[in-house]
């Protein structure tokens, strides 16, 4: 997929309590990174502009956790590109 700009492209993935969530994005950009949020959540339970690009963690509760894929500021405000590959996988 690719974004430009502002734009950001959400996933929702549904996952059980107790399995292992895997998430890795692979950007053209490296101003390009993505945000998991658990259900019900108002906080990120994963900011990549901080800690990577790369999430393995086993999830707290069940429901749909949403991965939202973005530009930080620095690149969406000159109008960048990114394309990129996101694999998601959730295992017991």
């Amino acid at each position: 997929a690719s974004i430009r700009g502002d734009q950001s492209k959400l996933y929702v993935v549904n996952v059980r309590a107790g399995q292992k969530l895997t998430v890795k994005l692979t950007p053209s950009n490296a101003s390009n990174y993505f945000n998991i949020t658990a259900p019900g959540a108002q906080q990120a339970l994963f900011i990549g502009s901080t800690e990577s690009n790369s999430y393995t963690g086993v999830v707290p509760s069940s429901g749909d956790y949403k991965i939202d894929v973005f530009l930080m500021r620095n690149a969406a405000r000159r109008n960048e590109t990114s394309n990129f590959t996101l694999f998601v996988g959730a295992k017991n």
